[in-house]
This record gives C-alpha cells, structure tokens and sequence, in this order.
C-alpha cells in the first residue's frame, strides 16, 4: 500500500471513528430524552398495558445482557467493529442481526408506553428509526470486516426474528 493509499484508509478510518461516536452520542441522547419525558395522560394506561410494557423492558434488558454475553470481549459501543470481535452467529443472533439494537427498542417501548406521552412516542419513533439508519451503516462495514457477513445478512433478519429465516 502506497503512502497515498494509506493516507487516504487512515482517513476514511478517522471518519468513520468520527461518525461512529456521533451515531453513539445521537442514540444516547434519543434515549435519555425519553426516558426524561414527563409522564402525560395522551392515552391509559390500563393493567394489562402496563404488564406489557413491565415485561418488554425486562425482555429487552434480558436479551441485551444475552447479546452482550454471547458478544464477547469484542462489544463496545462504537457501530464499527471491534478487532476484538468476530462475526457472532449464535444465541440471539442466530435469528437477529442486531439483538442489542432490539433490545434497547424492546426497553424503549416499555419506557414510551409508562411516559403516556405523544412527545415519548414521537421520540421513539425516532429512535427506531435512527436504529434502522444505524444498523445499514454498521453493516457496510461489517460486510468488509467479516468475509461471511454477506451470506448472514441474507439469511438472518434484521430486528425482529422471522420463522423459518434463522441459520441453521
């Protein structure tokens, strides 16, 4: 590699640093704004709404834990992947490529649903949205880092597990 090609990878690598930490400081902020909202009456909240929503913050944060577990030492907060990290295809992302970004959704929702607040929902949606945005640049790099990411993309959903699309 030339020093003009180095030059111009150690850029794009500083970029992508850059960006990286801005996506982290983007969904950090979307998050604690949530959490932050005061609690509104836009709509009830009655017993069986608040089991719901009790039950999807603890199956977020369960399966959070399960993909930090099964992560590894290579988990950080960065998008970028760790040189740490190798391609994960096992417990929750056998049927999700992103587990911890389903789990922060799933927590999310629980938090969006107790605030009873249209601003709470209106935040979450961007949240969801931001993730979705996140997750597509997080891959491009991932599809150059692991020479299988490509083949696992296709196989395995993004979000929300499909029945019959998880590796076998």
């Amino acid at each position: 590699m030339g020093i003009s090609e180095r030059d111009a990878s150690n850029s794009r690598r500083r970029r992508d640093v850059a960006i990286a930490w801005g996506l982290v400081a983007v969904q950090a902020v979307l998050i604690i704004a949530i959490l932050f909202v005061p609690v509104g009456d836009a709509w009830p909240l009655p017993p069986v709404v608040a089991a719901v929503s009790t039950a999807l913050t603890w199956a977020g944060i369960g399966l959070l834990i399960w993909a930090i577990a099964i992560f590894g030492r290579g988990v950080t907060p960065s998008p970028l992947p760790s040189q740490k990290a190798q391609l994960r295809t096992r417990g929750p992302y056998r049927w999700i490529r992103h587990p911890m970004y389903t789990g922060v959704i799933m927590v999310m929702t629980g938090a969006m649903l107790d605030r009873r607040s249209w601003l709470a929902a209106a935040l979450w949606i961007a949240l969801v949205g931001f993730l979705v945005i996140k997750a597509r640049w997080e891959e491009q790099r991932l599809v150059e880092t692991y020479p299988g990411y490509e083949s696992y993309r296709e196989t395995v959903a993004a979000f929300v597990p499909i029945p019959g699309r998880a590796q076998s």
